[in-house]
């Protein structure tokens, strides 16, 4: 059970226009007596019922109404008020009562109620209530107290008080987890986190931590950026990253001195604090205990803490409550009473899953499993897709698309903007706005925002979209726009590429596409018209190959058909990747092709499950041929019958109506 901004101690002040807001952390030794003497009260009230514990005299042993509201709600994480089992509660009754099919207080309610119904019409004043429970009693053998404490035992008067943990818990224990909770309420109601951290610093202590680092490796701002979006993106808080005004990332000399992190936070976001202000928390003790090694146990806690000042310049919050807003400052005296947080344990809020699959909305994570479905059959036209990619540099700030799609040397990147806030599209519009002369930006926008980002749609391809985005609009659209098929064309090398299937004989599909530049099979036949010749041929499903080579392949393959005369298809494949080992990387569907090709060869499916491979004679191909022509001739005459029946049916129409009189008189 935690508390809220409004229960915590705090004080406020103010600086001109600008309130600030100090809330109350206990320090290092702190309130120990008080809170001891809280702790041993709620351990002799073990076993109690809710309605004989006390809160006034629980908050005597603090002294403080607004601390000791919130040390009760932190002793929540180990205490609990628990109902008592139905059959716990009748094994410890002198004589066990008869209570039939009764088995919860819900139950014996009904039936004093239907009791009271047969007997006293449905009502029982103060002179026969006694009486009438005693009565109830007597029939289920039980006293009138008995009976009582069973009709209420699932109330919350009657829960008692248990410890979930195996040990009572220390008082330091009490004051870290209330700072910590503290600290969370404040951010519950943060619309904003505000970091300005210091690059230098942050290269200097990584490189006296990893001890096995020579003097002369050093790390840069990139490195900074890139984890300080990988955080972010694993415990799913929403950001944005700038430095200052004076400093410049488009310099191939200068390093940005302090980069500026913001956190959105739940009211800037979604308006829903309790789940993704804990996440915001979380990262926030996560970048104020950066760059401290977890590993070295050797050193004391507080001189591990101090480091961060070398980091982390400033860190503050913008924090709402009573309809006003507050600055909340953060330094590394308050990280000091906070609980140690790791990267890999549970307090991150997630699961321990790689980072790299986690997402900031549904919608990428639906755009990015169905583009991996699709390029698992060789639909995504050989672009590969790479989440949050390097950041795009902006004139005092950065933008790190969402995903990144690449093909050969292009490289196009792609932003699925959301619908959340009017200050989240100003953002995301001021953003774009310096990326307008890009030409490598595509925007996905849902339909509903579409007016909202009107001022930027001239400027970039988009894709509007319901619901979910789709991978084929998106495929679509590159075709369209990015079209370099002309310049794909130019690259084959039309001798190499015939040289190579003379020599091998067979240059499967699959292999087609690479060396003819193409990505779809309508750009593969256009692109083989430029390779085939009177030697070289090509063929949907097959790929290019050669005249000889395929005459030899066929004579060897009857020789071997003439003995066996008929064979299971599995059979055949197998035994042609054996003797021709040109055809051992070949597709299934690649060497059925080629067998198609040749009439005295027949693949016939009697069965779903097996396909069988036999030898056609020439009579019986003979007497296929004419049965195949005169099914065709018979399709001839239907449809010319069809025809002649269409055409009578509209003659009779128009002469109809010619004929036809003034029904109106």
């Amino acid at each position: 059970m935690r508390f809220s901004l409004q229960d915590v101690k705090k004080s406020v002040q103010r600086r001109g226009n600008d309130l600030s807001v100090s809330l109350h952390f206990l320090r290092l030794g702190e309130l120990h007596a008080e809170i001891e003497r809280l702790i041993a009260y709620y351990e002799r009230s073990l076993g109690q019922a809710q309605y004989q514990f006390s809160l006034d005299e629980a908050r005597t042993c603090v002294g403080d109404y607004r601390l000791a509201h919130c040390l009760i709600a932190t002793l929540s994480n180990w205490y609990n008020w628990r109902q008592r089992e139905w059959s716990t509660v009748l094994h410890e009754l002198v004589a066990p009562p008869a209570l039939g099919d009764i088995a919860s207080s819900v139950q014996l309610r009904l039936a004093l109620y239907t009791y009271v119904n047969e007997h006293h019409q449905g009502f029982l004043d103060t002179q026969t209530r006694e009486a009438a429970l005693q009565a109830l009693a007597e029939s289920y053998q039980l006293s009138v107290t008995d009976l009582e404490a069973l009709l209420a035992l699932d109330s919350e008067e009657e829960a008692r008080l248990v410890r979930d943990a195996p040990q009572p818990p220390t008082a330091q224990e009490v004051a870290t987890l209330y700072n910590q909770w503290t600290f969370e309420s404040a951010l519950f109601n943060a619309s904003s986190v505000h970091f300005v951290i210091d690059c230098n610093a942050f290269s200097n202590m990584q490189q006296e931590n990893d001890h096995l680092s020579a003097p002369t490796i050093t790390t840069g701002a990139g490195m900074v950026i890139k984890r300080l979006c990988y955080l972010a993106r694993k415990l799913g808080v929403y950001y944005d990253l700038a430095y200052d005004a004076h400093d410049s990332l488009l310099s191939t000399r200068d390093v940005p001195a302090r980069l500026h992190l913001t956190l959105y936070g739940p009211q800037e976001v979604t308006g829903a604090p309790q789940q993704y202000g804990l996440r915001l928390a979380r990262l926030c003790r996560l970048l104020m205990g950066y760059g401290i090694a977890k590993s070295e146990q050797g050193r004391a806690k507080k001189a591990q803490r101090n480091t961060l000042s070398t980091a982390i310049v400033e860190a503050q919050a913008s924090v709402h409550f009573l309809q006003r807003a507050y600055n909340f400052s953060m330094d590394a005296q308050l990280l000091q009473l906070l609980p140690a947080i790791s990267e890999t344990g549970q307090d991150n809020g997630r699961n321990n899953s790689d980072a790299s699959t986690l997402f900031d909305s549904s919608i990428e994570q639906s755009f990015s499993e169905a583009f991996s479905a699709l390029a698992g059959s060789q639909g995504v036209d050989g672009w590969r897709l790479e989440r949050e990619p390097e950041p795009l540099l902006l004139d005092h700030g950065i933008f790190i698309p969402d995903f990144a799609l690449t093909r050969a040397r292009r490289r196009i990147y792609i932003e699925i903007l959301g619908f959340w806030t009017p200050a989240y599209r100003e953002r995301k519009i001021q953003k774009l706005q310096q990326l307008q002369t890009r030409g490598d930006l595509l925007l996905a926008i849902p339909s509903e925002a579409k007016n909202a980002f009107a001022s930027i749609a001239a400027h970039f391809p988009i894709v509007y979209y319901d619901g979910q985005l789709s991978v084929t609009e998106v495929l679509q659209l590159l075709r369209t726009r990015y079209d370099d098929f002309a310049e794909r064309l130019e690259l084959i090398d039309v001798p190499g590429v015939r040289e190579r299937v003379e020599r091998d004989g067979l240059l499967p599909e699959r292999l087609c596409y690479e060396m003819l530049h193409t990505y779809r099979r309508s750009e593969l036949q256009r692109a083989a018209e430029f390779v085939i010749d009177a030697h070289v041929l090509f063929m949907p499903g097959i790929g290019l190959y050669s005249l000889d080579w395929l005459e030899r392949l066929k004579k060897s393959f009857m020789e071997w058909m003439l003995v066996v005369r008929t064979a299971a298809l599995g059979e055949v494949l197998r035994e042609a990747r054996e003797r021709w080992p040109i055809l051992a990387g070949c597709e299934d569907a690649t060497i059925e092709a080629l067998l198609g090709l040749w009439p005295e060869i027949r693949v016939r499916r009697d069965s779903i499950f097996e396909a069988v491979v036999e030898v056609v004679d020439g009579l019986q191909m003979a007497q296929e041929a004419v049965e195949a022509e005169m099914v065709a001739s018979v399709k001839d005459m239907k449809k010319t019958v069809r025809e002649k029946r269409v055409a009578m049916k509209k003659r009779g129409a128009v002469e109809q109506e010619a004929t036809q009189g003034d029904l109106w008189g």
